[in-house]
């Protein structure tokens, strides 16, 4: 969960300067191109924007793998599927179960498209602030007609705001209440109704508590959707346009591979 929240790592490389915009929509073409790759050259030509990417943000590769790590059993699950469960020529088969061919390639690109997908987010969620984040997203919105459905792009930010700061706090409340209630000789294997109750039930009634608080102190402010303004600055500089220029051909590319 801190991965998830908490992996920027201020810098100042070339990424880290990039316009949250660029960084937002590179990834979005990114990932259109990680989905479309249906071959090992596809696969071969993400792999080598990639290595490119984590030279120009400067980290450490291990920072990535961390995103990567949790999600080890599914990605095993996955490939097991592709692999057993898809008609074709046979590689070995042990009892009833026959491991194909055409598995075994369609598993492995299927399992590295997810993969990829991991790894790309990672490269946006290290090199940029939630709070820039949110306020790129917010001018991306911006020239969208929200208001005929009652809401604006200042309104989505500030849930999206919001939600990168509840969801820890969520977290870390459940890990404390569940600590609790271990200490008091809980046992979560034998008792798991129990467990659950004795968890949910407060954790429902703080994090409602902490809701009000948040809405009872934007109120004290007269909080207002519509005028704000950004402590972000943002400007699409020739570093930016070259960019969106490199993923637009990239997208070309995958395209035609």
């Amino acid at each position: 969960m801190d991965d998830l929240f908490s992996s920027f790592i201020p810098g100042e490389s070339l990424l880290h300067r990039l316009d949250p915009r660029t960084k937002i929509l590179g990834l979005m073409l990114a990932s259109i191109c990680i989905l479309e790759a249906s071959s090992f050259e596809g696969m071969s030509l993400i792999t080598l924007v990639f290595i490119v990417l984590l030279m120009a943000c400067k980290l450490p590769l291990m920072h990535f793998t961390q995103s990567v790590r949790p999600m080890i059993l599914f990605f095993v699950i996955l490939f097991l599927m592709q692999l057993f469960f898809t008609e074709g020529t046979p590689i070995f088969q042990f009892e009833w179960i026959t491991a194909s061919y055409e598995g075994l390639i369609l598993g492995t690109i299927l399992t590295l498209r997810f993969i990829f997908l991991l790894l790309f987010a990672a490269l946006l969620t290290a090199t940029t602030s939630p709070s820039k984040i949110t306020a790129g997203i917010e001018r991306l919105l911006r020239p969208l007609p929200l208001k005929y459905i009652g809401i604006t792009s200042h309104d989505l930010a500030m849930m999206m705001s919001l939600s990168i700061y509840f969801v820890p706090m969520f977290y870390d409340n459940f890990r404390t209440l569940r600590d609790a209630q271990l200490s008091r000789g809980l046992d979560i294997k034998k008792e798991p109704i129990k467990a659950i109750l004795s968890i949910s039930v407060p954790l429902i009634s703080i994090s409602v508590r902490a809701v009000e608080e948040v809405a009872l102190a934007m109120e004290s402010r007269c909080y207002v959707g519509m005028g704000r303004t950004s402590m972000h600055v943002m400007e699409l500089k020739s570093s930016d346009y070259l960019s969106l220029f490199l993923y637009g051909v990239l997208f070309v590319f995958c395209i035609v591979l």
